[in-house]
C-alpha cells in the first residue's frame, strides 16, 4: 500500500508544482486583487458545475469499480451513459449561465458586475470544470489510479497555460484560455477512456437509451443533490463575504492562506478518491472496510507527519515563494486552513465506509448540517474577526464531520478505529496544534527565526517518531532503509555508467 501511495504522491506532487506555477504567475501578474477575483468567480462556477453534475463524479467511484469487477463490458455501458448525462447537463447549464450573465450580471453578486466578460468566459468553461472531475474519477474506476493521475497532471498543465494568458489579457484571458484548452483536454480524455475492445457493448436503440442510468445511480444522485449545492455554496459564501466586506485585496490574501491548505490536500489527498474509495467499495462487509480504512489511515498519517511540520512552520516563506511577498500577511491564518484540510482527510478515510454501505441519507444530512454550520459561523465571525473568522468557519465543518462519522459507524455497524489508528490521528492533531501555533505566532524570515523553526521542525519529527505505535515505527524504518538501498544502488549505477 505504501508504494501505491508514494506513486500517487509523486504524480500529485508534479500536479501540485504545475498548479503552484499557475498561482505564482497569476499572483505576480494580477496581485492579491486579481487572485481574489479569480477565486470568487471559481466559487461561482463550482456551485453551478457541482450542483448540475448530479454527483456523477462521486457515483463513478461508487458504482463503476464494482461493475467493472463483475463485467467490464457492462461497466463500459454504465460509464458512457453517466458521461452522456453529465455532458448534456453541463452544456445546457453553460448556455443558460452565459445568457444570464450577458443580460443581468448582477445576478451573481454586485461585487462581480464589473467582471462581466470574465464571468461569461468562465461559464463557457463550465462543461470543462464539471467533466474534469467526472473523468478523473472515471479513469480511477476504469483504468486505475495511474491513468487518473496522469489526466490530473495534464489538467494542471492546462491551468499553467491559462495563467500565462492571464498575464497578458487579465482575468478574462485566464478563463478564455481554460475554456479552449480544457475542452481539447476533455475531448482527448473521452477518446482515451473509450474502450474499443468492449466486444459485447449493446448499442443504444433510442436516444433515451444513451442517458438511461440504473435506478441505484439515480437514487444516489438524487440523495446527494442537495449536498452538491450546499457544499460549494458554503465555500462561495466565505469567499464572497470577504470580497464584499474587505475588498478584492483582502479576498486575495484569504486565497493565499487557503491555497497553502489546498496544496496539502492536492499533495496528500489524491489517494482518498482514486485509491481509498475504490478499494473500500471492493470489500465485502463493514468489518473488512473498517480494517482497510484503519490500515490506510495509519499509512497516510505517516506521510502527514513527514510533510506537515515544515508546511506549518514556514508558512511565511511559502507564501512569498508560491505567491509573492505581498501575500505574507496571510501567514497568521495558514494554520487554520491547513488544519481544515488535514481533518477533512482524516475524516474522509472513514466517511468512505458510510457511502460504501449505501447510507446516503445519513451522509447527505451530515454534510448539509456541516455546511450550514460553516455558513452560520461565517456570517457571525467574518464581520467581527476577519480572516481568522473565515478560518474558524471552514474548520467547523470537518471537525463536525469527523466526530459524527465515528459516532455513526460505532452505532450502526459496531466498528471503530483501532487503538493504533486512533493514536496516529491524535498524534496528527497534536502536531497541527504545536506547529501551527509556532508558525502563526512567530512569522518572519530572519536567519535566527528560520534557524529556530528548523530546530522545532526536527524536534517535532523526532517526538512524533518516538510517539508512534511500534509497528508504525518499524514500517518507517523499513521504508527509510529501502529508500537508502535504492539510493545507493542508483548512485552506484550512475557511477558505473560514468
Amino acid at each position: 500500500m505504501i508504494r501505491a501511495l508514494l506513486s500517487i504522491g509523486l504524480l500529485q506532487f508534479l500536479s501540485m508544482l504545475l498548479l503552484l506555477a499557475r498561482t505564482k504567475i497569476i499572483a505576480l501578474a494580477l496581485g492579491p486583487e486579481g487572485v481574489g477575483v479569480i477565486a470568487t468567480i471559481d466559487r461561482v462556477t463550482a456551485v453551478i458545475a457541482q450542483t448540475l453534475s448530479l454527483s456523477l463524479p462521486f457515483a463513478a467511484l461508487r458504482f463503476l469499480p464494482a461493475a467493472h469487477r463483475q463485467s467490464p463490458d457492462e461497466a463500459e455501458v454504465l460509464y458512457r451513459r453517466m458521461r452522456n448525462v453529465a455532458v448534456a447537463l453541463l452544456v445546457a447549464a453553460s448556455l443558460v449561465c452565459v445568457g444570464i450573465t450577458a443580460v443581468a450580471p448582477q445576478v451573481w453578486g454586485t461585487a462581480l458586475t464589473s467582471y462581466q466578460g470574465a464571468l461569461i468566459l468562465a461559464f463557457a468553461a463550465l462543461p470543462v470544470i464539471g467533466l474534469v472531475a467526472f473523468m478523473t474519477n472515471g479513469f480511477a474506476a476504469m483504468a486505475g489510479h495511474g491513468s487518473s493521475m496522469r489526466f490530473t497532471v495534464a489538467n494542471s498543465a492546462v491551468f499553467v497555460f491559462a495563467a500565462g494568458t492571464a498575464a497578458a489579457f487579465g482575468v478574462a484571458g485566464f478563463y478564455g484560455a481554460y475554456a479552449l484548452l480544457g475542452t481539447a483536454l476533455v475531448v482527448a480524455a473521452i477518446v482515451k477512456l473509450h474502450d474499443p475492445g468492449a466486444r459485447k457493448v449493446r448499442h443504444a436503440s433510442s436516444l433515451a437509451q444513451l442517458f438511461k442510468l440504473p435506478r441505484d445511480v439515480w437514487r444516489f444522485a438524487i440523495w446527494l443533490f442537495p449536498l452538491t449545492f450546499v457544499a460549494p455554496y458554503a465555500a462561495f459564501y466565505v469567499q464572497y463575504s470577504t470580497l464584499r466586506l474587505y475588498g478584492a485585496g483582502t479576498a486575495g490574501i484569504l486565497v493565499g492562506a487557503i491555497g497553502i491548505g489546498l496544496s496539502v490536500r492536492t499533495l496528500l489527498g489524491a489517494s482518498h478518491a482514486i485509491f481509498l474509495t475504490p478499494n473500500v467499495n471492493r470489500q465485502a462487509n463493514s468489518a473488512e472496510r473498517m480494517g482497510w480504512a484503519n490500515e490506510y489511515q495509519r499509512h497516510i498519517v505517516v506521510i502527514f507527519i513527514a510533510a506537515l511540520p515544515p508546511v506549518l512552520l514556514f508558512s511565511d516563506v511559502e507564501l512569498a515563494v508560491l505567491y509573492s511577498p505581498r501575500f505574507i500577511a496571510a501567514a497568521p491564518f495558514v494554520a487554520l486552513f491547513v488544519a481544515t484540510e488535514v481533518i477533512t482527510l482524516l475524516s474522509g478515510s472513514y466517511q468512505a465506509l458510510v457511502l460504501a454501505d449505501n447510507r446516503v441519507r445519513f451522509h447527505v444530512a451530515q454534510n448539509i448540517t456541516a455546511q450550514i454550520l460553516t455558513v452560520a459561523i461565517a456570517a457571525l465571525a467574518i464581520p467581527r474577526l476577519g480572516l481568522a473568522g473565515a478560518g474558524v468557519a471552514v474548520m467547523a465543518a470537518p471537525v463536525f464531520m469527523f466526530g459524527s462519522t465515528l459516532w455513526y459507524l460505532r452505532r450502526q455497524f459496531e466498528v471503530r478505529p483501532t487503538r493504533e489508528a486512533a493514536h496516529m490521528c491524535w498524534l496528527t492533531l497534536a502536531m497541527l496544534l504545536v506547529c501551527g501555533t509556532i508558525g502563526s505566532m512567530f512569522p518572519g524570515m530572519t536567519v535566527a527565526n528560520l534557524a529556530a523553526k528548523a530546530g522545532a521542525c526536527i524536534a517535532v519529527w523526532l517526538v512524533a517518531f518516538a510517539a508512534m505505535p511500534a509497528e508504525d515505527r518499524a514500517r518507517v524504518r523499513r521504508s527509510l532503509d529501502s529508500a537508502r538501498v535504492h539510493g545507493l544502488a542508483l548512485i552506484a549505477r550512475r557511477g558505473r555508467l560514468a
